[in-house]
């Protein structure tokens, strides 16, 4: 019996004994300075979905129509871009009463340049985005040859990530349709990828989004001509242009140190009821190690800013 009592104090013993070595020797390491907990914190990264959405006006569908009007076709507009989680959207054909019901049933949580600051049929081609996400920093517009070579106003804002304070640029057209207007298609691709250049020159990330009413000419004048890349893929190697076959007429551009991923053309039966183009949606990742200008101050106002006059 004294044996085993012993025995066990001795196993006691030095089960305490070693306990309290580990325990120095972990009090020994914690107490050492680490050079980790001295590093730089982690430069932030924007990420966002972003979305280039023709709702079809509703001057195309008028009452007694197969389609249902746009007031009620918004309202599906709405869950959309709730469906896919969309923070920022590019709008082609967003007309008045469109506009007007979008803002009465989002309530505030969406924000839209112009809508109706300007001309009444400039909120067709709007900038929307979520106020919970980003805040208007500066909004302006520049004007593209539209049909028959007129001008019309297209937006431009520079908008700020409120959960990392990092800027971004973002523009929204809407080309003119039709085989009798490719010329002025092209005179508007120029146009929109001069102004790209000149954004480029604020060292801020880009995004470009439209129904460009053109697949693989559009792809390939934009990214010859301006420092872009499309979300849904395509290349420009060595003059050589492989835009990848688009279906679609409707283009999601950013500044080629930009990510994307998870890019959607939405053909689904909602959309289909809604509008008569698909819903185009990608994921962004915005780090701001590659943009270190967009945790900067906010760039003076462009007082040249490109922009189409008719000669």
């Amino acid at each position: 019996m004294g044996e085993k009592v012993l025995r066990a104090s001795r196993v006691k013993s030095a089960a305490l004994a070693v306990g309290a070595t580990l325990l120095a020797g972990v009090v020994s390491v914690t107490t050492v300075p680490s050079v980790s907990s001295a590093a730089t914190p982690v430069p932030p990264v924007s990420t966002f979905t972003l979305s280039s959405f023709n709702v079809l006006g509703s001057s195309h569908t008028p009452p007694g129509g197969r389609r249902a009007p746009g007031t009620t076709r918004i309202v599906w507009a709405n869950r959309l871009l709730d469906r896919h989680h969309v923070d920022v959207v590019g709008f082609q054909e967003l007309q008045a009463p469109q506009y007007t019901k979008f803002m009465e049933i989002t309530a505030g949580s969406w924000d839209v340049y112009p809508g109706l600051q300007l001309r009444r049929l400039d909120s067709d081609n709007s900038i929307g985005w979520r106020t919970d996400r980003f805040e208007l920093v500066y909004a302006t517009h520049f004007d593209i040859p539209y049909f028959d070579g007129n001008p019309r106003t297209m937006p431009l804002v520079l908008l700020r990530d409120k959960a990392t304070g990092m800027l971004a640029w973002f523009a929204n057209v809407h080309n003119p349709s039709r085989k009798s207007n490719a010329h002025w298609r092209r005179v508007a691709e120029r146009y929109e990828a001069a102004l790209q250049v000149q954004l480029y020159g604020t060292r801020l990330p880009r995004f470009f989004t439209g129904d460009l009413n053109d697949r693989e000419v559009a792809f390939c004048n934009v990214v010859r001509n301006a420092p872009l890349k499309a979300a849904r893929g395509g290349s420009l190697r060595d003059g050589v242009c492989d835009a990848d076959r688009p279906r679609a007429v409707d283009w999601i551009f950013g500044a080629k140190k930009v990510r994307f991923s998870n890019y959607v053309e939405d053909r689904g039966t909602l959309v289909a009821k809604t509008t008569d183009h698909p819903v185009i949606v990608t994921d962004v990742a915005v780090p701001s190690s590659r943009f270190p200008a967009s945790l900067g101050p906010v760039p003076a106002p462009f007082t040249d800013l490109v922009t189409y006059r008719r000669r």
